[in-house]
C-alpha cells in the first residue's frame, strides 16, 4: 500500500471544526493556518478520512513528521479511534486516523465531545 494518493481539495466544515478544537487546546499559534491550509493527499488505504496538508496544491506530502497532538475519540458505533495531527514547526502536515483496537476500518471522524488527550491517561 502506498503511503498517500493524489488528493487536492479544500478542507471541509469538519476537518476545520476537529483541527479547530485540537489546535486551540494544544498548539494555539497554528489557529491562523487552518484557513490557509489545504488538503494534497490521502492516506494510501482509500478509505480512512486520514489527509495530508499544504499551503498549495503543488505542495508535497511530507512523510515521517513529528507527532504534535495525540487524541483518542469516538466513532458512530462506539469504536475507539486515534487521531494524530503530525507537523514540524511551521505547519500541520497530516491528520491521522486508525483503529485503535484494529478490529474496524475507520471510515469517520469521531465526534469532538468524545475526544480526550492521550496524554491525560497515561
Amino acid at each position: 500500500m502506498e503511503y498517500s494518493i493524489t488528493y487536492k481539495r479544500e478542507l471541509n466544515e469538519k476537518e476545520k471544526e476537529l483541527l479547530g478544537f485540537l489546535i486551540a487546546k494544544e498548539k494555539p499559534e497554528w489557529l491562523s493556518l487552518i484557513n490557509k491550509l489545504k488538503i494534497i493527499g490521502r492516506c494510501g488505504c482509500g478509505k480512512c478520512p486520514t489527509v495530508f496538508f499544504g499551503f498549495s496544491y503543488d505542495d508535497v506530502v511530507k512523510k515521517n513528521q513529528n507527532l504534535i497532538i495525540d487524541y483518542m475519540g469516538n466513532g458512530e458505533h462506539g469504536e475507539l479511534i486515534g487521531v494524530c495531527l503530525f507537523g514540524d514547526n511551521e505547519i500541520p502536515s497530516e491528520l491521522e486516523f486508525w483503529s485503535i483496537n484494529g478490529q474496524n476500518d475507520v471510515t469517520e471522524i469521531p465526534a469532538i465531545k468524545t475526544l480526550k488527550s492521550v496524554d491525560a491517561h497515561l
